[in-house]
C-alpha cells in the first residue's frame, strides 16, 4: 500500500524555490528577518514531512514485497 500526498510534495518544491531566492548571497542583506527565518523553518519542516512520508511508503512497499515472497 503506497500513500502519496502529491500536494505536500508540490508545496515543498515551491517553498524550496522560494528559500533559494531568499538566501541569495548577492542580496547583501544583514541579519535575516523573523519572517525569513519562519519561512525557512516551515519549509524545512515540510521537507522533513515529505521525506518521512516517502520513507513510510518505502517501508510499506518492502513489507508488502516481503509478505508476497512467503
Amino acid at each position: 500500500m503506497e500513500v502519496i500526498n502529491s500536494f505536500s510534495i508540490e508545496v515543498a518544491k515551491r517553498n524550496r524555490e522560494i528559500t533559494v531566492k531568499d538566501s541569495d548571497p548577492e542580496a547583501g542583506r544583514g541579519q535575516p528577518t523573523a519572517e525569513e527565518i519562519s519561512r525557512l523553518t516551515f519549509s524545512k519542516l515540510r521537507d522533513l514531512r515529505v521525506h518521512a512520508q516517502e520513507l513510510r511508503n518505502e517501508f510499506a512497499r518492502l513489507l508488502n514485497r516481503g509478505s508476497s515472497l512467503e
